[in-house]
């Protein structure tokens, strides 16, 4: 049986260094600073943010609206939970796809309009040319 377990939640917002801030002020959230972004930590909770402006160019086939954008479960099989979930007739958003190195992932929808992000991480792979 496949084990899907939880890996984050994907926010959406206008302004994130705002929102960041208000989880961190009113929830006691930890802001956890990236590369070109900012997230945070509740508990053993991720949250990621998005900005409004770059969600447009991440999925440009959806409309992007501010808030709950999707959430994310991780696999140790991404292709065997692919595969169940065409099993299971799931409405395939995006197919598997390389996101980055170590991390592949698909997108698919359930009833509700809920958006799921399924993934697969694993140690990126050094390759020296």
């Amino acid at each position: 049986m496949i084990e899907f377990k939880w890996d984050h939640l994907q926010l959406c917002s206008a302004d994130a260094e705002a929102t960041a801030a208000w989880f961190a002020r009113c929830l006691n959230a930890e802001i956890v600073r990236r590369p070109g972004r900012v997230d945070l930590r509740i508990g053993s909770i991720n949250l990621f943010i998005t900005s409004l402006a770059s969600a447009q160019t991440v999925r440009p086939h959806e409309e992007q609206r501010q808030g709950i954008d999707h959430f994310g479960v991780v696999v140790d099989d991404l292709d065997a939970a692919f595969e169940h979930l065409l099993r299971c007739d799931a409405e395939i958003v995006e197919p598997v796809k390389r996101v980055r190195p170590g991390v592949r992932a698909c997108f698919v929808r359930s009833p509700g309009d809920i958006l799921v992000e399924i993934l697969e991480r694993r140690p990126a792979e050094m390759t020296f040319t």
